[in-house]
């Protein structure tokens, strides 16, 4: 009975990542209809709950650790990996969960550098100007996360009151525990989980492990699933609440998303070819590069080398640089789309080959600049993105759609466009005079 269940098994994974039903997966049945039946049906289980109540009774602390040990055992022969030391778990109340994962945040950044990241991203369009980055994030995880893994401390925080009476429940533990694994076997510490300066090397790292723990976790479903608990996980799925993961900037939902998604669907290209030695294979080397993630069959067959790219120096005492960072292939398929459909965007942001973007800006707050050298596969798609990039910009509008240059030379093309259309002059006169005097 458990592997004849594979919509309910998909289903179940996608709740894990507070996505259940959105964005991949189309119900074709009525759902009006079948929600209904589910509340119906959730309403019996609750009744008879209640009637059992006075001859239940909460579990000892003991029994929660015998839950667990239950589930590592489960969990390391599965990933055929070995735990070599004691999982070290981090009690916390819920309550404590904001402030916690802020701490985190405020670790890797200050607030300047918060600050001029945002920028950085509205520049392209990416999220609103003005978007409150460390406000946006731990909003998103706080409503997404049941448990996490924290390389730093090598320790596992879960709540109080995560008591595994779920399926579910001890199906994300098994994916936290996934993490545990990976470090004690591979040292995340050693991998580019929060390199600053390059979002397309650590989201493809990213994607390498929540993949992994992904694919681990709904293997975990199948082997370990109590069936008389499938409808408690049905009435979890159909009320898991994604409203502040809706509510956000369209770019940092699909950023949220991506080691989940498409690490996913990495990692299990991986374990189909190979087994878990092949996703193994894939930590002792692993991918550089979203297109790495998103091409696993290519991957499998050699590791994507993009081109090394700098945008021309320019210096100038008013003007800040504040950021300089990689898109990559994710990043820049999810700009193509603004201008274009997204079946087309992707097709085109398959000839990425590299890129490299530096934003600045006039004193405080003031107007921002980005100069952008991205690289291609051939001359054709470098033609077809720089057509593609100016229709994007027509459609966003504005100041940084009125003041745009695009250069091509070859396979490279470099955009150079702001809101202060002197800007573009300084540019020209700066990388004019680096041409004559090299």
């Amino acid at each position: 009975m458990k592997k004849s269940l594979p919509t309910l098994i998909f289903l179940a994974l996608l709740v894990a990542l507070g996505l259940a039903g959105w964005d991949n997966f189309r119900l074709r049945q009525n759902v009006g209809e079948l929600r209904g039946e589910i509340a119906q049906l959730e309403q019996q289980r609750r009744e008879l709950q209640r009637q059992v109540t006075s001859t239940e009774r909460a579990p000892k602390p003991e029994e929660k650790t015998v839950d667990r040990q239950q589930i590592e055992q489960q969990t390391s022969e599965l990933r055929g990996l070995s735990f070599k030391s004691p999982v070290n778990y981090k009690i916390i109340e819920r309550t404590e969960l904001r402030q916690v994962l802020a701490g985190k945040v405020r670790e890797q950044y200050t607030e300047q550098q918060l600050r001029d990241y945002s920028r950085s991203l509205a520049a392209f369009g990416l999220i609103p100007e003005g978007t409150d980055l460390l406000k946006v994030l731990v909003s998103l995880y706080g409503e997404q996360v049941a448990a996490f893994y924290v390389p730093e401390e090598r320790a596992l925080y879960t709540f109080k009151d995560l008591v595994f009476s779920s399926n579910l429940d001890k199906m994300l533990l098994s994916h936290e525990l996934t993490h545990a694994l990976q470090d004690q076997n591979f040292d995340l510490q050693k991998f580019p989980l929060k390199v600053k300066d390059n979002d397309d090397l650590a989201l493809a790292t990213s994607a390498l492990v929540e993949g992994d723990a992904t694919v681990l976790m709904t293997r975990w479903y199948v082997e370990n699933i109590d069936p008389s608990k499938m409808l408690g996980d049905l009435g979890t799925m159909f009320g898991q609440d994604t409203t502040k993961l809706r509510a956000a900037p369209a770019y940092l939902q699909e950023l949220l998303m991506f080691p989940y998604q498409q690490g996913q669907q990495f990692a299990m290209s991986l374990f189909v070819s190979g087994g878990t030695a092949a996703i193994d294979a894939a930590f002792r080397n692993p991918p550089t590069c979203t297109k790495d993630i998103l091409h696993p069959e290519t991957f499998l067959q050699h590791r994507a080398t993009p081109e090394h790219m700098e945008p021309p120096a320019f210096e100038s005492k008013d003007w800040r640089l504040i950021g300089s960072n990689t898109l990559g292939e994710f990043g820049t398929g999810f700009l193509l789309k603004q201008g274009m459909g997204a079946y087309d965007a992707q097709v085109l942001a398959q000839g990425w080959n590299g890129d490299r973007y530096h934003v600045y800006e006039h004193g405080t707050n003031g107007p921002t600049a980005l100069v952008w050298a991205t690289a291609w596969e051939d001359e054709q798609q470098a033609g077809e993105f720089a057509d593609a990039y100016k229709k994007a910009e027509e459609a966003r509008g504005g100041a940084f759609a009125a003041n745009l240059h695009i250069h091509r030379d070859g396979k490279h093309v470099t955009v150079v466009q702001s809101s202060e259309p002197s800007f573009l002059d300084l540019w020209e006169s700066s990388h004019d005079a680096h041409k004559t005097n090299p």
